[in-house]
């Protein structure tokens, strides 16, 4: 249990229920890893400085990436999600699950208007959070709930768009994700979009094995599991936008970046963090040039 206060602001979205168990008891070796790390204050630092910001996922690039920030290109993935599910109105209930620093609902709710929840597992990103959103003057529209993606602490069908950003790698139950956005969609024209780093069909266990153990993963999803999961609830599925190339180029610009400020982040990150931090983004790296890996956006709709 994190030991910074949780301070939640009262529930704007009717579909949050006070009444629903808390996810908090959901314990998976995966959950509390992801918990864990991400509570952490290098974690923290890390991913605050040096990501972007407010984004807290894969970047879409450029033709010239080293012209693009990691943050401009973070906040680029978010806009071409959101022009995949137009129209999003005031009307639109969105959940966010792995919401992070909450950097895609104040897009929402900056530009469409949305109502959105942000589900995540990490009080202190959540508190960041809720912080940033009231700078934004738009804790009316955004509401932060602590909790992870196996049992979400919603009422039934209450959200028209599930929307997650690289985030459902961390479940170690894939299909009680996908489970639970079966229950909280609304019945008739829920739609789903997300993008998750994925093994490529064909990845061989063990030469994704350094990236799972990393993680205290048993396997990651791939672009056939979601499509199977998806469609044996009734979902149609829109289709698959292979981004694969992005995830080089993201993780490479995180890693220059990691590199290149190591001196000024000394004082702030632990010696040992970014040590195994320029280690894992070399697993990636690695992963996506021996062709184990892919990353892109999924769609589906009931």
């Amino acid at each position: 249990m994190s030991s910074h206060p949780t301070s939640k602001a009262p529930s704007i979205n009717p579909t949050f229920s006070a009444n629903v168990p808390s996810t908090k008891n959901v314990s998976s070796t995966a959950t509390i890893t992801a918990r864990t790390y991400y509570n952490s204050s290098d974690a923290d630092t890390f991913y605050h400085a040096v990501w972007g910001g407010s984004d807290i996922h894969v970047g879409i690039y450029p033709s010239f990436p080293a012209a693009c920030s990691i943050a401009s290109a973070s906040q680029n993935t978010v806009a071409h999600l959101a022009s995949l599910i137009n129209p999003l109105t005031p009307t639109t209930r969105v959940l966010d699950m792995g919401a992070g620093y909450g950097g895609a609902a104040r897009y929402l709710a900056r530009t469409c208007g949305c109502k959105v929840t942000c589900l995540n597992l990490s009080e202190v990103e959540n508190e960041r959070n809720r912080a940033m959103t009231r700078e934004h003057g738009l804790q009316d529209l955004v509401e932060v709930v602590d909790g992870a993606f196996e049992e979400v602490p919603v009422a039934d069908h209450g959200f028209d768009v599930v929307w997650s950003q690289d985030a459902f790698l961390h479940s170690g139950d894939r299909g009680a994700v996908v489970s639970e956005i079966d229950r909280v969609l609304v019945k008739k024209g829920g739609r789903v979009v997300f993008t998750d780093p994925m093994a490529a069909e064909g990845a061989e266990a063990e030469k994704l094995a350094p990236i799972l153990k990393r993680l205290h993963l048993e396997s990651l999803g791939s672009v056939g599991f979601y499509k199977r999961e998806f469609e044996k609830r009734g979902f149609r599925d829109v289709g698959f936008e292979d981004l694969t190339e992005q995830m080089v180029v993201h993780y490479s610009r995180v890693l220059e970046e990691l590199e290149g400020r190591e001196e000024e982040l000394k004082s702030k990150i632990s010696d040992e963090y970014v040590r195994n931090m320029k280690v894992g983004l070399g697993h990636w790296i690695d992963g996506r040039r021996g062709g184990q890996l892919c990353w892109g956006v999924l769609q589906f709709r009931r």
